[in-house]
């Protein structure tokens, strides 16, 4: 996800939660009873939506971030043990050296206020902050992936709320990490509430949405934009992160994309209760596109905007140009009916049956699949071979911290 490594080595709130399986009738699927807090800390709440950690934090960064690392702590350690020490060091033989200095120059230009986040989490996880710091930056030490991101609405969803699907696809390693996947509400400091959905230790946003109905998520653009990438800049993932927390509605975000420039190319979809745009981040422009006048915008990893005269050579195996054509196939198969679980229905239908989720057993996998209903804020989350569709009703917790 992030370009930077190649330099170096040659990325009292209540949960409502329920496991869904489609059944392939359309029916929406329902929120389940209220689920009791699996552990509290401090002003902090953990839920278990099914195998999924759900975390609700409060007060200042330093608060949230020891109630994070406290709350996760187990998983924290876990992770770091499987995925730094046993995978990356000692399967893969990545220099230790080479991994800190790749998330260094994650971590060194994070805004202060999210530093402190991490300072909080190594107060009381039993990691110290140099372990925080590299578990933070996991995605990094991977090559670049493909992933896949579909919304509906308007005559798709026959007047339905918008519906988003996002498959976040990596290579086949990561799908062992997933089982660590966690959704942060950040209910606390200064700025909108807002969640993102990651793995254990990774501040920052590759798929959120915060209490203004604003939901986004990242795709990566290296067969349009290629290895271009800069050091000195803020990396994008850190920066949607603060979009979240100080955009309050599309117009806002809009200004925020257009403002500042991005340290690699990026595909940043984004959504709200209206419409659905697709933004073609390159480091040195960005262009919006939007999608069909009747509600449909698929994005994988190429950019589609014409005005860049850029012609896909789909040669690097990500199979971008075919994921795409599978989405926006599917989708009009279903114009009309498209619904969460009509959702999850195309999202689960892998390349080889004219879907865009990765096979079991190729090299890239879909590691984690969400659908994302900003004009409910609500999230369904799966993990596949660990946890089926699981509903997130984000409202309620971010309905709480409107009530503090």
């Amino acid at each position: 996800m992030h370009a930077m490594i190649w330099k170096f080595l040659a990325a009292a709130a209540l949960a409502v939660c329920i496991s869904l399986h489609p059944s392939g009738g359309g029916a929406e699927p329902k929120m389940a009873p209220l689920s009791e807090v699996a552990e509290r800390y401090e002003s902090g709440r953990l839920y278990r939506c099914g195998k999924l950690n759900v975390l609700d934090l409060h007060g200042s960064y330093r608060q949230m971030g020891r109630q994070y690392g406290h709350l996760l702590q187990d998983e924290l350690r876990r992770l770091y043990a499987e995925a730094i020490e046993g995978y990356f060091i000692g399967e893969k033989g990545l220099a230790p050296e080479a991994m800190r200095q790749a998330a260094q120059s994650l971590y060194a230009f994070y805004p202060h206020r999210f530093k402190t986040f991490f300072e909080g989490m190594a107060e009381t996880s039993g990691l110290a902050l140099e372990k925080h710091i590299l578990l933070n930056a996991i995605e990094l030490y991977g090559l670049l992936p493909g992933c896949s991101g579909i919304a509906a609405w308007k005559d798709y969803t026959a007047g339905g709320p918008l519906v988003f699907g996002r498959n976040y696809d990596w290579f086949g390693s990561y799908r062992s990490f997933a089982r660590f996947l966690t959704v942060t509400v950040f209910n606390g400091g200064d700025g909108i509430p807002a969640a993102i959905a990651t793995f254990a230790g990774v501040i920052y946003a590759t798929t959120g949405m915060n209490a203004q109905g604003l939901f986004l998520e990242l795709n990566n653009g290296f067969p349009s934009g290629g290895s271009l990438a800069y050091s000195n800049r803020v990396p994008a993932v850190v920066h949607l992160l603060a979009f979240l927390r100080d955009c309050s509605n599309m117009a806002h975000l809009d200004a925020a994309l257009n403002s500042t420039r991005s340290n690699f190319t990026f595909i940043i979809n984004v959504a709200d209760r209206e419409a659905a745009f697709a933004y073609e981040w390159l480091p040195f422009d960005i262009r919006r596109r939007t999608g069909k006048a009747d509600g449909l915008l698929v994005a994988t990893n190429h950019f589609v905007d014409p005005g860049w005269g850029i012609e896909l050579q789909d040669t690097g195996g990500f199979k971008t140009r075919e994921r795409r054509d599978n989405l926006l196939s599917l989708a009009e198969g279903r114009k009309g009916r498209i619904t969460v679980e009509a959702m999850m229905e195309i999202l689960d239908t892998d390349i080889d049956r004219g879907g865009a989720a990765w096979p079991a057993g190729d090299a890239i996998q879909t590691v984690y699949q969400i659908i994302a209903v900003p004009a409910e804020r609500k999230f369904w989350v799966k993990v596949p071979g660990f946890q089926e569709w699981t509903a997130v009703d984000l409202d309620r917790l971010f309905s709480e911290a409107d009530s503090r």
